[in-house]
C-alpha cells in the first residue's frame, strides 16, 4: 500500500513534528503540502524530504485526484473548515485536536463523516501505546473487579515558555486553552480505559500564570462516569525550568484506575511502563507488579507509537475501518471540557446528555 498525502498547516505546535512522522513511513510516497495565514512553509519541508508541491490555496490543493488522505494541523477556528471542505470531495482526515471551537461543530463534522463514511480520526495517540493495550486487557480480564475511581493529571510549563501571545492562548482562535490543548489526551485516556462516557461534570478553572491571557491556564475538574466511577482530572501550565517552545516541554504527567479488586498506576511522566495490584483469582498469585517497556527510538512524534498510530489511521482510511482515535471520541471530550468550563462559570454541577 502506498499513499499520497495533503498535508494543511497553520503555525500548529505540531505540524513539524507530524512530518516527521511521514518521513519514517515509506509506505508515503509523497506530501502536497497547503499553508494558510502566511506561516512559513520553510521549516516545516526541513522536516520531511517526501514534500513534492507547496500552495497557500485550500481548493486548488483538494482538487489533486491522487490524495489518498488529508492531515490537519491548523488553529482550532481553521480546522473544521478545512476538513469540511476535504470531506465534501471524498477525503478521509486525520486532525489535531481539539479540531473545533465547539462539540456542536465538531459533531456536526462527525455526522457528516458517517454520512459519507470516511474515516475521521484525531491525534489522541496515547490510545496507540502498549502499556495502554495491556491495561485495558487486564481490565476486561476482571484485574480490578469494579472500578471505583479513576484519577488523571497533566501539568507542564508555565505560559511564559509557550508564547503567550500564541493563537493557543486566545480565546477567538483557541475556544478554550489548556483542557483542550492537552487535558483532553487524559479525559481521552479516562474515557478509553473505562470504556465509558461521563455524565455529570463539576470543575474551577482560572488563569493563574501572571501573563494575560484569554483561556484557562489552571483546571481542576471531577467528573461521574455512567457506570458510577468517579474521577477527577488536574491539568495546567505550572512548571518552572522548562525548555522554551514546545517541543521539549516539562511534564508531569500521571493516571489512575482503582477498583475493588485492584488498583493501575502509570506514572506518565516518569516512565514507560505502570504498576498493578490485584487481589482477583487469577491475578492474586502476581501480588504487585511493575511492567516497563524499552519503546525502539524514532525521531517521529510519539516515537514508534506515533509511527503506529499514523499507519493504522491510513490503512483504516483505505478499508473504511474506524481510526483508533475516531472523532466522535473527540466530540465526547469536547462535550466535557464545555460542562467544565461551564460549571465553572455557573457554580453548580453540568449534566451532559
Amino acid at each position: 500500500m502506498k499513499y499520497t498525502l495533503g498535508f494543511v498547516s497553520s503555525y500548529n505546535p505540531h505540524s513539524a513534528m507530524h512530518l516527521r512522522t511521514i518521513e519514517q513511513l515509506p509506505e508515503i510516497e509523497r506530501v502536497h503540502l497547503c499553508v494558510l495565514d502566511g506561516e512559513d512553509s520553510g521549516p516545516l519541508v526541513g522536516s520531511s524530504s517526501k514534500v513534492e508541491t507547496i500552495t497557500t490555496d485550500l481548493s486548488k490543493l483538494l482538487l489533486r485526484d491522487e490524495l489518498d488522505a488529508l492531515i490537519v494541523a491548523t488553529r482550532n477556528d481553521q480546522c473544521s473548515g478545512v476538513m469540511a471542505a476535504a470531506m465534501d470531495v471524498g477525503l478521509p482526515v486525520l486532525f489535531e485536536k481539539p479540531g473545533a471551537l465547539s462539540a456542536e461543530i465538531l459533531r456536526g463534522i462527525s455526522k457528516n463523516a458517517d454520512t459519507k463514511r470516511l474515516t475521521v480520526g484525531t491525534f489522541l495517540q496515547w490510545r496507540g501505546q502498549p502499556m495502554v493495550e495491556e491495561i485495558v486487557r487486564a481490565k476486561k480480564a476482571g484485574a480490578l473487579g469494579r472500578v471505583m475511581t479513576a484519577e488523571a493529571r497533566v501539568v507542564t510549563s508555565q505560559v511564559r515558555y509557550r508564547d503567550p501571545n500564541h493563537w493557543l492562548f486566545n480565546q477567538e482562535t483557541a475556544g478554550s486553552g489548556i483542557l483542550s490543548w492537552l487535558g483532553c489526551h487524559q479525559l481521552d485516556a479516562l474515557c478509553y480505559l473505562l470504556d465509558d462516557r461521563v455524565v455529570d461534570v463539576t470543575a474551577m478553572v482560572g488563569q493563574q500564570n501572571p501573563e494575560t491571557i484569554t483561556v484557562e491556564d489552571t483546571a481542576v475538574v471531577a467528573m461521574r462516569f455512567s457506570s458510577g466511577v468517579i474521577a477527577s482530572l488536574h491539568a495546567g501550565y505550572h512548571l518552572v525550568g522548562s525548555e522554551k517552545g514546545y517541543a521539549g516541554a516539562a511534564y508531569d504527567s500521571f493516571l489512575a484506575l482503582r477498583g475493588t479488586e485492584g488498583y493501575v498506576r502509570m506514572p506518565l511522566s516518569e516512565t514507560e511502563g505502570y504498576s498493578l495490584m490485584s487481589v482477583a483469582p487469577g491475578w492474586r498469585s502476581a501480588g504487585l507488579r511493575h511492567e516497563t517497556f524499552e519503546l525502539p527510538e524514532s525521531p517521529a512524534y510519539g516515537g514508534v507509537v506515533g509511527e503506529e498510530f499514523m499507519r493504522q489511521f491510513l490503512e483504516a482510511s483505505r478499508t473504511g475501518k474506524p481510526a483508533i482515535a475516531p472523532i466522535e471520541a473527540m466530540v465526547h471530550v469536547m462535550e466535557i471540557i464545555e460542562a467544565a468550563l461551564k460549571s465553572a462559570r455557573i457554580g453548580k454541577t453540568v449534566s451532559i446528555d
